[in-house]
């Protein structure tokens, strides 16, 4: 028997209840009922529950039969927020799917936490990453800091999501001299830092680029689903090695979650449609840097990267967005150990790479057994 996709929406406005009914036949048939044939029906979406608390938004939620979407991850999108995101007043809040449906996408998460702690041989601790920047540099000046990196005892070295294919430093030569020199490093060190290289070229460049990506010997790949779709998380997770690393990075998913009134709540933008796309870890905008979201945002970003979900692992939370090392303390009490801290600029203060490096990896080692 097939199941349902349950959707939760917040509702702002006059009308709540009306609107709520509207945003179910939009989103499943999208033809007033009364004009539909009768045998189209079996499409529409259902208001299931209603709340209407007297100082806030309504809270609708909404079931949607499985077989609107086919199978495909890119039809769950169209129906979960599809043309409501045209309209004001409207907030994707929750999201429950059949395990079934998870399956059919493609499995979700695959490595998720436990998973990039086995390929870095870290079992216990914070994991730690940072980013190549700033764009301008060249391959060799890129491949330098990465190996700096390395040595100090980063985990996890991403490019940066402004590095693509620019003069400076072009994509292929980079991921291969980049992915080198992280080995090499790691020879040197006794560490296992993996470099991810940002994919987000032209789509018709998609599958090579993720060979190259492979044939480099990389740890994995960043990818942005606000710039290359979520399809593009779980394309990846069914072409590259199982032992390679998804990081998802937030760039221009900020339009969905900034208006707190309408679009996706950070918790499912960030946690449950990631891991249901396929990221093993994803970027978000933690509080108290550059960004806007809250500490209880945050915390229900991570509650939902762990949550019960079709059996697929829990997601890394990667909080990041402006973190400095003396904050390690902060977010390990505020995200736990299972966590990746994602910190940047702070570690080119005093222009030791290696030795901030090394300051951020004990920051984490002694943040962890507090």
């Amino acid at each position: 028997m097939s199941g349902v996709i349950r959707a939760t929406y917040e509702i702002h406005g006059d009308d709540a209840r009306a609107r709520a009914t509207n945003v179910a036949v939009e989103q499943s048939h999208e033809l007033p009922t009364e004009l539909a044939p009768e045998q189209s029906l079996v499409s529409l979406g259902v208001v299931v529950d209603f709340e209407q608390p007297a100082d806030g938004p309504a809270l609708a939620t909404i079931e949607y039969p499985e077989e609107l979407v086919g199978g495909e991850l890119t039809q769950l999108l169209v129906v979960l927020l599809g043309n409501v995101s045209l309209q004001a007043g409207v907030r994707l809040v929750d999201v429950a799917v059949p395990d079934s449906l998870v399956a059919a996408i493609g499995g979700g998460t695959r490595l998720g936490v436990e998973g990039i702690r086995r390929v870095l041989g870290i079992p216990h601790r914070p994991l730690l990453a940072t980013a190549l920047k700033p764009v301008g540099l060249g391959v060799a000046e890129l491949a330098t800091l990465a190996g700096e990196l390395a040595i100090g005892g980063i985990d996890i070295i991403k490019d940066d999501q402004g590095l693509a294919n620019q003069g400076w430093a072009p994509y292929r030569e980079r991921v291969l001299r980049v992915s080198e020199a992280v080995r090499e490093a790691n020879a040197v060190s006794g560490n296992s830092a993996v470099y991810l290289p940002a994919l987000s070229g032209p789509l018709e460049h998609f599958d090579e680029n993720l060979a190259l990506v492979a044939e480099a010997g990389a740890g994995g790949v960043l990818l942005m689903p606000g710039i290359s779709g979520f399809d593009a998380l779980r394309r990846a997770s069914r072409v590259l090695a199982h032992d390679a690393i998804i990081l998802s990075h937030p760039s221009f998913l900020g339009g969905f979650t900034a208006d707190g009134t309408h679009g996706i709540s950070p918790e499912v933008i960030f946690g449950t449609l990631q891991r249901i796309a396929g990221a093993d870890a994803a970027i978000f905008p933690s509080s108290g840097g550059r960004f806007s979201l809250t500490p209880e945002q945050c915390a229900g970003i991570a509650a939902a990267s762990r949550a019960p979900l079709a059996g697929v692992p829990a997601s890394l939370p990667t909080p990041g967005g402006g973190m400095s090392v003396d904050r390690v303390p902060e977010l390990v009490k505020l995200y736990g150990s299972d966590v990746l801290l994602l910190i940047g600029a702070d570690l080119h203060r005093g222009g030791d790479l290696r030795s901030s490096s090394a300051r951020f990896r004990e920051a984490a080692e002694r943040a962890s057994t507090e």
